[in-house]
């Protein structure tokens, strides 16, 4: 059994404009979307796996949205290097968890939505029972470990939840280079070829749905040992803007997909 850490929302103060009406918070959402869709999003229960610089801003933009339960699930601190990118990470928070700092966060931008950090080291053997554990409407797919990644991937597969993965977002620069596409054609990104080699020894098709870049990527760092005991890993290098995008068009083809085919008790 998967304990999260839940925790309610922070209290509001009695000041008006630090608890303002719903219709004052979703005013321009709803001249978007309609009251329909601003419904649909508050039905829906979403998981971000992954809180680093895609997830953490898939998270913000879902968590903005009204997207009514939001699980956050990594296992990280966050450290000195992440304040280049990662929306979430400010000096004061330095050394804490990221699943826990975002639940702060959040709880601090809506009080309306439910946020539960899932702060632990996702292993593939977990993944089945995390998936039984939580219903969900849409996962995130904002993680780096590749055998993790396709297991979660085929896992929601076969429970029929909706996925949007983020491939390689490091090494690169182009925004322009951004699209939004099926794993099977993505070319020229490292982490797609490997991903796609998991899935097919899981007997999986490749046709998930994927943010990914067109772009060449620049040379990884060369690989680095670490104390985890983790085999070592090139460093990619990363610019403030570009995991962000990523993140939040994650988060929007999950909202698109939430608001086209709504969650089950809507229907």
């Amino acid at each position: 059994m998967i304990e999260p850490q839940m925790k309610q929302s922070l209290s509001p103060q009695d000041n008006p404009r630090n608890n303002p009406p719903d219709e004052q918070r979703d005013e321009r959402t709803e001249l978007l979307i309609g009251s329909s869709g601003l419904a649909r999003l508050r039905d829906a229960r979403v998981l971000v796996a992954g809180l680093g610089g895609v997830g953490g801003a898939c998270a913000e933009s879902l968590v903005r949205a009204g997207v009514g339960v939001v699980y956050l699930l990594d296992h990280d601190q966050f450290g000195a290097s992440n304040l280049n990118r990662q929306l979430l990470c400010t000096q004061a928070v330095i050394g804490q968890s990221k699943a826990e700092v975002a639940v702060a966060r959040f709880a601090a931008i809506r009080d309306d939505v439910k946020t539960v950090a899932l702060p632990f080291f996702l292993e593939e053997s977990m993944v089945a029972d995390l998936l039984d554990q939580y219903p969900l409407d849409a996962i995130a797919d904002c993680i780096d470990s590749i055998g993790v990644k396709a297991v979660l991937l085929a896992e929601a597969r076969a429970r029929g939840i909706a996925t949007m993965t983020a491939l390689g977002a490091g090494n690169r620069l182009d925004v322009r280079a951004v699209r939004v596409g099926t794993l099977a054609c993505v070319q020229g990104c490292g982490l797609a070829r490997v991903l796609r080699s998991r899935l097919r020894r899981l007997n999986c098709a490749l046709d998930f749905p994927a943010v990914y870049s067109t772009e060449l990527p620049q040379k990884p760092a060369p690989h680095v040992p670490n104390e985890s005991g983790i085999r070592p890993r090139a460093v990619n290098g990363t610019i403030s803007y570009m995991p962000n995008v990523f993140g939040h068009m994650v988060a929007g083809e999950i909202i698109r997909g939430l608001l086209e085919n709504p969650p089950e008790n809507l229907r």
